[in-house]
């Protein structure tokens, strides 16, 4: 049996991530230039939400979407967090 064509766009979302994933670690390894940890909690966030989708597409257990939606979750108010802190000390422009 196929995949429904919605899964099928799921998984290319998920694998770009994937390569995001890698490229962000990578230049974090090399010791080169690393992308901002806000970088990496923006991509972890969609993450988890692109995995809960998926786990409800393919009609998974109910917990495994809400790891998903946790990981996404924690993810998007770490990253919230530290956007917060960071322009803490600037005023807002119109």
């Amino acid at each position: 049996m196929p995949l429904p064509p919605l899964v099928i766009t799921i998984d290319l979302a998920l694998a770009v991530i994937g390569i995001e994933l890698l490229i962000i670690g990578l230049a974090a390894w090399r010791g080169g230039p690393s992308p901002r940890p806000a970088l990496l909690l923006t991509v972890l966030s969609g993450l988890g939400l692109l995995l809960a989708l998926r786990t409800v597409a393919v009609g998974a257990d109910l917990r495994l979407t809400l790891a998903a939606l946790t990981l996404g979750g924690v993810a998007h108010a770490a990253d919230l967090t530290s956007r917060l802190r960071r322009d803490r000390g600037r005023t807002l422009r119109p």
